[in-house]
């Protein structure tokens, strides 16, 4: 019988770059020599420094950082105050007189009524709505724009909150959100929703609400002129239905 030769596999050793035989005596003795030992104590050593650096480094980072953005934000106000100062000494600012309830513009010689929104100055003075030698971006409307507030779009109602706060405002209870369901049983006045005391409502009878009143007061007609024992099984037979609606209400939370 014909054998093949096989081929000893090897062990690749990562802290002494060496190759040996890739077997357990062969891998103990070369781990317990001193020249393995000392490679691996030289591998966790700058594996320590290199961990030790990096935190150094990182430190360092930050505090770079730290330092470049509070110099950028020093900067940043630096540059608003010299660009608000410019802007003050080319445009000059709008002072209020309390006494006249006007403000004035020293900078241009210019008065400005917020009231009638007029200006008062120039050669000779008199007051105009345009005056032409104040700059357009120095007007008192330019520099100082009123707050606008945001309109609603057409056929965008107010909002639910301020319903029902106009409503609690004026005395009238709200509706209950769920008082058009339930047919022509849902009852159209009384409490919606039962013990939570959500509110009142007062709605109108439905064309079939009225007609199903029409068709009991057709039958009561009627049953005044049938037999004794017909008219008292009418009865017995509108008091159960009464009882039936009654407990159905009562237990929906209706009543």
């Amino acid at each position: 019988m014909t054998e093949f030769w096989v081929s000893q596999a090897n062990h690749w050793c990562e802290y002494c770059k060496v190759w040996l035989k890739d077997t357990a005596q062969s891998r103990a003795v070369h781990e317990k020599g001193i020249k393995h030992q000392e490679n691996v104590a030289k591998r966790l050593s700058a594996m320590r420094r290199k961990a030790v650096d990096e935190k150094a480094a990182a430190v360092q980072t930050a505090k770079t950082m730290k330092a470049i953005e509070e110099e950028a934000a020093a900067q940043f106000a630096r540059d608003r105050a010299e660009a608000a100062a410019h802007r003050a000494a080319s445009l000059g600012e709008w002072v209020l007189n309390h006494e006249t309830g006007q403000h004035y513009n020293a900078q241009h010689r210019w008065y400005y009524d917020s009231g009638s929104k007029m200006y008062y100055g120039g050669d000779p003075p008199d007051w105009t709505a345009s005056p032409a030698t104040l700059p357009h971006a120095a007007r008192f409307e330019v520099m100082y724009p009123p707050l606008t507030r945001p309109r609603p779009t057409p056929g965008q109602g107010p909002p639910a909150a301020a319903s029902a706060a106009g409503a609690r405002a004026s005395g009238r209870a709200a509706a209950h959100p769920l008082s058009g369901l339930g047919g022509y049983a849902m009852p159209s006045v009384g409490r919606i929703g039962g013990a939570k005391g959500v509110g009142r409502v007062e709605a109108k009878a439905t064309d079939a609400q009225r007609k199903h009143a029409d068709k009991l007061k057709a039958k009561k007609a009627i049953g005044k002129d049938l037999p004794k024992q017909e008219q008292e099984a009418l009865a017995r037979r509108e008091a159960a239905r009464a009882r039936v609606q009654q407990r159905t209400m009562s237990a929906f939370g209706l009543q």
